[in-house]
């Protein structure tokens, strides 16, 4: 069976969440959005039916909003395919954590 993980890493945001609670925050909203980046895997077996592997990304979480920023492949971390990878950074800007960190 072919696999695809995303795994998600926030950083650099000041934030009154335990690193325990971003990371759950994080797991439930790329759970939510679990369709959409599937699709990108799906997408790209059309062409390489072999793909598989992992996509690591990391981003910062915009305090006021929540929204994910600045995100990026870790490549060092990352087995699949660029095509793979490029999809999912697509997907990452439209999401965000609610509610966001601060009001300011």
């Amino acid at each position: 069976m072919k696999r695809l993980a995303l795994i998600a890493a926030a950083a650099g945001c000041p934030h009154p969440r335990s690193p325990h609670a971003y990371r759950a925050a994080t797991a439930t909203l790329l759970a939510a959005q679990d369709s959409s980046l599937k699709a990108c895997y799906d997408q790209v077996l059309q062409t390489m039916p072999t793909a598989a592997g992992h996509v690591v990304v990391t981003f910062d979480v915009e305090p006021k909003t929540g929204r994910l920023k600045n995100a990026a492949i870790d490549m060092a971390q990352t087995t699949a395919p660029d095509a793979v990878n490029q999809c999912v950074l697509g997907q990452l800007p439209q999401l965000a954590l609610a509610p966001g960190d601060r009001n300011t």
